[in-house]
């Protein structure tokens, strides 16, 4: 085995932990807050949804994103096959991306209403959207790691569905100077979005 080599399977073994350890610490971001003990139920429930239910909404916006890279991802390494050292290099840079989602997903937790924290989040989830298409855009060009057969309409419908969550968090970014909660209401559209291109695709898909 060519030195500059890893095996696709260990590729993807290792992606899946760091998307593992990801979600998980998301989970773990969620903060647990504190009262005093003699605190009624009917006021311990009022500061709880307004403390931890903002929380829970953006840790299930962080999953479903985090979630449909690692579908993109494996529908991408479905069709790679073979690595090399650019492949390799790119796929660590996404992963670095994929694990610090976690920590920005706590960060906005907290700090939900600055400017600078949604900006901060919704760049890290653009930018790792963007290496994802990198990946695909390399592993297809004049077919470095793929089949040589592959279809072209197959090229351009990963390529168009991987972009789509990072263009919504990079819009929301100008969004964000308008609105910050607006902003946040913006990201709502992933899933849309995503089945609009996928059924937009659908007829090609089939032939292929």
């Amino acid at each position: 085995m060519n030195p500059n080599q890893i095996k696709v399977e260990y590729v993807i073994s290792f992606s899946d932990a760091v998307f593992a350890f990801s979600i998980t610490f998301m989970a773990l971001s969620i903060q647990i807050p504190t009262f005093s003990g003699n605190i009624e139920d009917s006021e311990l429930a009022g500061r709880l949804g307004q403390l931890v239910i903002p929380n829970i909404i953006h840790y299930i916006i962080s999953f479903i994103v985090v979630g449909m890279y690692w579908i993109s991802y494996h529908s991408i390494f479905e069709h790679v096959r073979r690595t090399n050292i650019t492949l390799i290099w790119l796929n660590l840079l996404f992963l670095m991306l994929i694990a610090l989602v976690g920590y920005f997903t706590g960060l906005l937790a907290t700090y939900e209403t600055h400017r600078i924290v949604v900006i901060s989040f919704s760049g890290i989830i653009a930018a790792t959207g963007f290496v994802l298409s990198l990946i695909w855009w390399y592993a297809t060009h004049n077919r470095k790691l793929v089949d040589q057969d592959m279809h072209d309409h197959l090229i351009k419908y990963y390529l168009r569905r991987t972009y789509v969550s990072p263009l919504i968090f990079l819009v929301s970014i100008g969004i964000s100077f308008i609105n910050v909660q607006a902003a946040q209401y913006f990201w709502g559209i992933i899933l849309p979005a995503n089945i609009i291109i996928y059924m937009k695709h659908i007829p090609y898909l089939r032939r292929l």
